[in-house]
């Protein structure tokens, strides 16, 4: 049977007949930003992160730009960051002004090594960028008791891990701003791109309530330089409505990570995910397995009819982009490593036994040595 890495047409049926009533309802009025949907999705969202604000935008990538420009961090500025994270977190510095030093990974949680997060600080630091890659949280205490030492501004981006717990606070929550795409392929998702930013802290919250609406804080007046970045009514209706199904689609995530973990674990070649201690609890945006034998699998699995995803095959430091900063082949040996290792084989909610078993036994076939 063909099996997907993702399969969105099997969720937009559960949640299509709500939302299409709902978006009648916006129709009626034709309100299509910054009416009660929105104001209901902020609302509701902070009160699943237990934040005090929360603030929709047009995406997960705007959300990373304007948490960082809330937290006035621009020219002159430097900003820390693991080198395996996706490249909307280094565009974001880039275009905020500031200069982005990136540090390893360490293989544990796939996020920054505080040992080398303590050695790239220096007078310029403002803030360490965290990113809680394939839904797994980072270990957090000993990064907020660096940023807490030298005075940075810790800056979550959450959007691989929506829901994901840390000592049973949701990631996202623990900076001065947590960051969330909300775009078609991750946990939380609309039917476009969306996101939006959270925050405990009430200056950080005026700033970007309006960076996102052009620093408007009422009808043609502008407090200072912002943004067109809203997120609309009818994504607002989206995500309202799969909200509500969050926690018990994260839960089956997990339960077909450890069917996962729990079939691969006697393969020599295959790293599993880390399995989560107890105090933590990952969603697994992606399940993320690692083989020296990465290309030879996927290969072999698209054969077989099952759908896998690299993420990401080059780690920022060496993106032709950033070639001018002159960091070398080899200066961040563990993100390269993962670059290298890392593949991602199906897993979402609505899979069903048959199929988990399908990808369990072709996998199995692969390293068995399956004609």
């Amino acid at each position: 049977m063909g099996i997907p890495l993702l399969d969105l047409k099997r969720e937009w049926e559960e949640v299509a007949p709500q939302v299409k009533e709902e978006w009648e309802r916006v129709f009626s009025t034709m309100r299509l930003f910054n009416g009660e949907n929105l104001l209901a999705f902020e609302k509701e969202v902070a009160e699943y992160l237990e934040i005090r604000y929360a603030y929709g935008m047009g995406s997960g990538s705007d959300a990373l730009l304007l948490g960082l420009i809330a937290c006035g961090i621009g020219p002159g500025n430097e900003v820390i960051l693991h080198a395996n994270a996706f490249a909307a977190s280094v565009e974001a510095i880039k275009w905020a002004g500031a200069r982005p030093v990136p540090v390893d990974a360490q293989e544990s949680d796939f996020g920054p090594d505080p040992n080398q997060v303590e050695e790239a600080i220096t007078p310029r630091s403002r803030a360490l960028m965290v990113v809680h890659m394939y839904g797994h949280p980072v270990e957090m205490d000993p990064l907020l008791e660096i940023c807490q030492r030298h005075g940075l501004f810790l800056i979550e981006d959450a959007s691989h891990a929506h829901g994901a717990e840390y000592k049973g606070k949701k990631v996202g929550t623990f900076g001065k701003v947590g960051c969330f795409s909300c775009g078609v392929v991750k946990n939380l998702n609309a039917l476009g791109d969306a996101g939006f930013a959270v925050t405990q802290d009430p200056e950080v919250a005026h700033r970007l309530n309006y960076l996102r609406v052009h620093g408007q804080v009422k009808k043609n007046d502008h407090h200072f330089y912002g943004f067109n970045s809203r997120l609309d009514e009818l994504q607002a209706v989206v995500l309202r409505v799969k909200l509500k199904k969050l926690e018990e689609k994260n839960r089956r995530r997990r339960e077909i990570a450890r069917i996962y973990n729990h079939a691969f674990k006697e393969i020599e070649e295959l790293t599993p995910p880390p399995l989560d201690p107890p105090w933590k609890k990952s969603v697994y945006h992606r399940y993320a397995i690692r083989t020296p034998r990465r290309d030879q699998l996927a290969a072999y699995l698209k054969e077989k009819g099952i759908g896998t995803g690299i993420y990401y095959p080059v780690p920022l430091h060496l993106q032709r982009a950033w070639e001018r900063e002159g960091y070398p082949r080899g200066a961040f040996p563990v993100s390269e490593r993962l670059a290298r290792e890392i593949l991602a084989i199906p897993l979402f909610p609505e899979m069903m036994e048959d199929e988990i078993q399908e990808v369990i036994e072709r996998v199995k076939g692969f390293f068995g040595g399956e004609a």
